[in-house]
C-alpha cells in the first residue's frame, strides 16, 4: 500500500523548488536577492567614475585624502570635458564637418591646454639651467665687519638743498649796534648787462606818421 501523506510532501517540495523562478519572472526581491545586494563589494555600489579615480588615485600612490576630494576631481573632468567638447563642436562647423572626429578633439584639447594650463619645463632642462648657474663663482667675502655704506654725497643723510630765511639775523657789535648777517645769495642781475640784438631792425632815418583827423562824426 502507499502512503497518502507522500504526494502531498512532493507536491510542496516542487512548489519551494519553482517559487524563486515565478519570484525572478514577477520582479518580486525574495529574502535571498536582498541578502546578496548586502554582500555585494562596495566598488559595485559606487559610480564607474568614482571607481575609476580612486584606481587613479592608488596608482600614483595616494592612499588618504578626504571623501570631498572625489567629488571635486569629478566636477573638474566633467567640467573640462565639456568644454573640449563645445570647442570641438566648433571646429568641426567652422571645417564644414557633419560629426566631430578625432581631429577636432586633439585640437580642441591642445589650444585649452597652451591657453589655460602653463607646460613646466622638462627635469633635463632645468639641470642644465642648474649646472650653468652654479659655474659662476659667488662674490668673495669681505675682511670687513658691519654694514657697508655709500659715499657720503649719494647717502640719505647727505645735504640736498640749503634753505635761507627771508629776513636776515642781526649780529650785535661792541658799541651796541647792530650789523646784518653777510648774505651769500647769488646778486641780482644789473640792467647794464648786455641786451642781445636778434630780430632787432632799426630804420635808417626816422619814419614820420601822419594821422588824419576829420571834423565830421
Amino acid at each position: 500500500m502507499t502512503d497518502p501523506k507522500e504526494p502531498k510532501e512532493k507536491s510542496h517540495k516542487k512548489q519551494k523548488a519553482n517559487a524563486p523562478a515565478a519570484n525572478a519572472a514577477s520582479g518580486a526581491v525574495t529574502d535571498d536577492d536582498s541578502n546578496d545586494v548586502q554582500l555585494m563589494p562596495k566598488d559595485q555600489q559606487e559610480p564607474e567614475d568614482v571607481v575609476v579615480l580612486k584606481h587613479i588615485l592608488d596608482s600614483m600612490g595616494v592612499d588618504k585624502y578626504e571623501p570631498r576630494v572625489i567629488t571635486q576631481l569629478l566636477e573638474f573632468i566633467h567640467r573640462y570635458t565639456s568644454e573640449v567638447l563645445v570647442d570641438a563642436q566648433e571646429y568641426s562647423s567652422y571645417a564644414n564637418k557633419s560629426s566631430i572626429d578625432a581631429d577636432d578633439i586633439r585640437l580642441a584639447a591642445m589650444s585649452r591646454l597652451n591657453h589655460n594650463y602653463a607646460q613646466m619645463p622638462s627635469r633635463e632642462l632645468m639641470m642644465e639651467l642648474a649646472e650653468k648657474r652654479n659655474t659662476i663663482p659667488l662674490p668673495p667675502i669681505p675682511s670687513e665687519y658691519g654694514v657697508r655704506l655709500p659715499p657720503v654725497e649719494h647717502q640719505l643723510t647727505a645735504e640736498s638743498i640749503r634753505l635761507y630765511p627771508s629776513h636776515m639775523p642781526q649780529f650785535p657789535i661792541n658799541n651796541g649796534a647792530t650789523a646784518a648777517a653777510p648774505s651769500q645769495a647769488a646778486p641780482p642781475p644789473s640792467s647794464s648787462l648786455a641786451k642781445g640784438t636778434r630780430n632787432i631792425k632799426v630804420s635808417a632815418s626816422p619814419i614820420q606818421i601822419k594821422l588824419a583827423t576829420s571834423s565830421s562824426f
